[in-house]
């Protein structure tokens, strides 16, 4: 375990560091797939980083350079978002969320049926509860698969709308199908229509 000072990105603040100190967050794992410094980390975005502090809980800590001031309106949106479409958020405050760890890997350009399904299912749960994820266009990066089901990750980037589009940005952008998108966003088919048709 390494200090979680050393986990501080990109520079030092004294504020982050007290706050997941009170938070009672003294250390990290220096694990993952990307680095910062000497420290190894599970993800890298432009609002924060991602560390793992036990084998069933990461931490996002908001970056010293973040264009948020705070992450406490991205966990109230995932808690919004709830369980059965994002990782379950435990405790949250200005500099941080924690949250379940999903141990899996990321979605592929070509997955199999079952899983395409099961996104387009929870992208219509998150459009029943009026939140549109800008990222579904590119969801290579915020979708993580697990156990044949999928989690929609990284509330940064949501709206909140009457008409959220996520099914459509999926359809249009990674599955190719601009046609069913527009049907579907126009109401002339629903979400069982689609799958019959995608498949």
């Amino acid at each position: 375990m390494v200090e979680i000072k050393h986990f501080i990105y990109p520079t030092f603040s004294k504020e982050i560091e007290e706050e997941l100190r009170k938070a009672g967050f003294d250390y990290a794992y220096s694990f993952g797939p990307k680095s910062i410094g000497k420290v190894r980390i599970l993800g890298k975005g432009k609002t924060g980083i991602v560390v793992l502090v036990d084998e069933n809980k990461v931490l996002k800590i908001r970056r010293t350079d973040s264009p948020k001031e705070t992450l406490e309106l991205e966990a109230k949106v995932q808690i919004k978002a709830g369980e059965e479409v994002a990782p379950k958020v435990y405790d949250y405050g200005k500099n941080f969320i924690l949250m379940e760890y999903i141990s899996g890997r990321h979605l592929s350009r070509n997955e199999k049926k079952e899983i395409i399904i099961d996104l387009l299912h929870r992208a219509k749960i998150l459009e029943d509860k009026f939140i549109e994820h800008q990222e579904l266009s590119r969801p290579w990066k915020n979708v993580m698969v697990s156990n044949n089901r999928t989690y929609i990750l990284d509330y940064d980037s949501v709206t909140i709308k009457v008409y959220p589009r996520n099914v459509t940005k999926l359809l249009s952008n990674y599955l190719n199908r601009r046609d069913l998108a527009i049907k579907y966003a126009k109401k002339e088919i629903s979400l069982q229509e689609l799958i019959s048709h995608l498949f």
